[in-house]
């Protein structure tokens, strides 16, 4: 008993120590080549934007668009990536279109890299802000466009860090331990599959670190970690309420405004919105809006949703107390103590 006791301990701890590194903010990183473009007065030039994935998540509609200043735009091109996946890189062709009135000399100019990413029930909208130097010279009368010289095209397929083939790892050792847990399982061997586990996850974190991929190591670790504990990383959810829940509900003798903040790239707002829409089935005092916080993002900065370029739903805000839950993880049960809080 000790001795299993103190396996799950430590698979604990690999599991807050995976965690302890995990990017929460951004899981992409961006780099523009060249760091300048020289670019006549009217013409246009094209830089290069790498995306590095450094996590085992999967990175979502990830697009490029022109913060300002004035006087220059994005060449309404494609400029975006519809998935990249875990640890894989790409590079996007950014065009930048130069007025003919811009000003002459070195300008900054800003870029917002946009993507969203989801850990289980939460999706977050991430916009990343870049800086991009111009550096505008007088027109040149017939040939007014140039392009800068940044190398060879961008490639087109998405690219694999070819350092340590992580991910290969992550799935091989998986395999490995799976098919040791199905002849360990139904013995008294219990507790070595356990300790196995954790010695794995271990390995892959100290192996990481070593090579200097700290993230990498952290995921493949966080992987096995959730093995060893039997935790499911994807969960189907189904909006219902339980009859103590119903019964809640059905008792508020208060009117009640709720804003049901939801984006189209978000996987478990519609459970949330479905759940929203049963209380309110329930009790007519209950009444909610929905509210998509990519078009009305002035009112999602001005509840919390969205801060410092952050966009986290479902996020349900309660009008008379200004109390928000982000989430669908036990959703039914927050729920029903938010509505019964007094404003």
């Amino acid at each position: 008993m000790r001795q299993a006791l103190a396996v799950l301990l430590a698979a604990l701890g690999l599991c807050v120590f995976s965690g302890a590194v995990w990017p929460q903010e951004g899981i992409l990183t961006f780099a523009v080549e060249p760091d300048a473009l020289d670019v006549s007065a009217g013409g246009q030039a094209v830089a290069r934007v790498r995306i590095v994935n450094t996590t085992a998540r999967e990175a979502d509609d990830i697009e490029l668009v022109w913060a300002g200043p004035e006087g220059f735009s994005r060449d309404p091109g494609p400029a975006s990536v519809a998935v990249l996946g875990a640890f894989a890189s790409t590079t996007i062709e950014l065009t930048v279109v130069v007025e003919a009135t811009a000003p002459q000399g070195e300008t900054r100019g800003h870029l917002e890299a946009i993507y969203t990413y989801c850990i289980d029930d939460l999706c977050y909208q991430i916009v990343a802000p870049l800086v991009l130097t111009l550096r505008v010279a007088a027109p040149t009368g017939a040939t007014p466009d140039t392009t800068s010289d940044v190398g060879t095209p961008a490639k087109a397929e998405i690219e694999i860090p070819g350092r340590v083939p992580w991910r290969g790892v992550a799935f091989g050792v998986i395999g490995l331990l799976l098919a040791v847990a199905g002849l360990l399982w139904r013995t008294r061997h219990r507790t070595v599959l356990a300790a196995t586990l954790v010695i794995a996850g271990g390995v892959a974190l100290g192996l990481g670190v070593s090579l200097n991929q700290h993230k990498q190591a952290q995921a493949v670790g966080a992987v096995l970690c959730t093995s060893c504990v039997g935790i499911e990383t994807v969960q189907t959810l189904r909006a219902r309420l339980s009859l103590s829940q119903a019964a809640a509900v059905e008792q508020l003798t208060a009117p009640i405004e709720l804003l049901v903040f939801y984006a189209p790239w978000c996987r478990s707002c519609p459970y949330a919105e479905e759940l929203v829409g049963l209380v309110a089935a329930r009790n007519p005092l209950v009444r909610y809006r929905l509210v998509n916080a990519e078009a009305e993002r002035d009112l999602a900065v001005q509840h919390g949703v969205t801060r410092a370029g952050r966009t986290v739903v479902p996020a349900i805000v309660h009008l008379g107390t200004g109390k928000v839950l982000f989430g669908a993880e036990d959703l039914g049960n927050r729920l029903v103590s938010l509505l019964q809080e007094a404003p």
